[in-house]
């Protein structure tokens, strides 16, 4: 049987995984972190040149130098333009917004790691409500990832469909809906 989400008592949510379920959430939720780690939070501040954006305790958000569009299109999927007809607009927003986006995506994944690895071998992991809530962000930002790996561009599409049978993303499709049954069956749990 597959792992689900369930609502357990005093608001906690359960989820009872197989060894090999729990070493692959944390593979993926691993990658996550890889593929974040070129958005460095850091590095997408920018200096202080503003010094109302000082005097207004937006420290380090006064350079007219906003970060960039990421060229990875899986990044580009988990930050994507705000205002795509209007780029100024855009480079705006991504000036004040893309390292804390960047952050939380990495606090996420970083609490389902840690959360993880209190059943390392498997087992039942309970979820307090907070843990839950970064879970289910951690869940749909590897699945954005994913499905732009897999060229998803549709709601309607089926993963895959114009792969060629030895394609190696193949692999990958069954992940991909596994993570949707996960996020659906947490959303539930959260919903009960």
């Amino acid at each position: 049987m597959i792992a689900a989400f369930t609502r357990g008592p005093d608001d906690t949510v359960l989820v009872d995984l197989r060894s090999a379920e729990a070493r692959l959430l944390a593979d993926l939720f691993g990658d996550l972190l890889e593929l974040l780690a070129g958005e460095d939070p850091q590095s997408l501040r920018p200096n202080q040149a503003d010094p109302l954006a000082a005097q207004l305790g937006l420290d380090g958000l006064g350079d007219d130098t906003p970060p960039a569009r990421p060229d990875d299109p899986a990044l580009a999927r988990l930050f994507p333009d705000a205002y795509p007809d209007d780029p100024d607009a855009t480079a705006e927003f991504r000036r004040y917004t893309q390292a804390d986006l960047t952050a939380e995506r990495r606090r996420r994944a970083n609490v389902a790691l840690e959360t993880l690895d209190r059943i390392k071998g498997g087992g039942r992991l309970s979820l307090i409500p907070v843990e839950a809530a970064a879970w289910l962000g951690a869940l749909n930002d590897l699945r954005l990832v994913l499905g732009t790996r897999l060229e998803i561009t549709s709601d309607d599409q089926e993963p895959g469909q114009d792969f060629g049978p030895a394609d190696p993303r193949t692999a990958y499709i069954p992940v991909y809906y596994y993570l949707g049954y996960l996020q659906e069956t947490l959303v539930e749990a959260l919903s009960a």
